[in-house]
């Protein structure tokens, strides 16, 4: 099994228990090495190589089923490139994860703003429910 890192609409679990079936640990996490960025008109954030004084923080799921992993690569769709990294627990501890990284020829998406999870947990998340989750688990 598999530990995903989210950085964006996955670490709410309004929108991570539409896209998957099974019911996981979860933990706060650090993944350095990162830049997340907004998108371009939307309201759901990227992350993108940087600096390895850059970090992210998001939310671990610890020992994701094969069967959940394949329900997350279809929901983050051909824009993402999912890759292994380190990331850091809460007790200093590095774990082995899952990122869904932006993929270089979709970069002209980006915004120019980072992206605001307050904004996106008070605001936005009503948007995306409507936009992209519709009424069934994908």
């Amino acid at each position: 099994m598999i530990n995903i890192f989210t950085y964006g609409s996955l670490m709410y679990d309004l929108v991570w228990s539409r896209v998957v079936a099974g019911t996981y640990e979860r933990s706060e996490a650090v993944l350095q090495g990162y830049d997340r960025k907004g998108v371009q008109d939307e309201v759901y954030p990227v992350i993108v190589p940087s600096s390895p004084h850059s970090q992210i923080e998001g939310i671990i799921y610890r020992d994701v089923t094969s069967s959940d992993l394949a329900r997350l690569d279809k929901f983050e769709g051909e824009y993402y490139l999912r890759k292994t990294e380190l990331v850091i627990l809460p007790d200093i501890t590095e774990l082995s994860a899952e990122i869904y990284v932006l993929k270089e020829e979709y970069y002209s998406i980006i915004s120019p703003r980072d992206w605001d999870p307050v904004h996106f947990s008070t605001t936005g998340i009503h948007y995306f429910m409507h936009q992209y989750m519709g009424n069934a688990k994908q």
